[in-house]
């Protein structure tokens, strides 16, 4: 059970950051992403 703890909290700690970058810049992005 801790293993399965332990990855939840890293997944969710992961897309919160992601999400903070999305929204904090999403032009570039958006750029990077569909013009690499």
């Amino acid at each position: 059970m801790e293993a399965l703890v332990y990855t939840f909290l890293l997944v969710g700690t992961l897309g919160i950051i992601f999400f903070a970058i999305f929204f904090r810049e999403p032009p570039r992005i958006v750029k990077v992403r569909f013009c690499p």
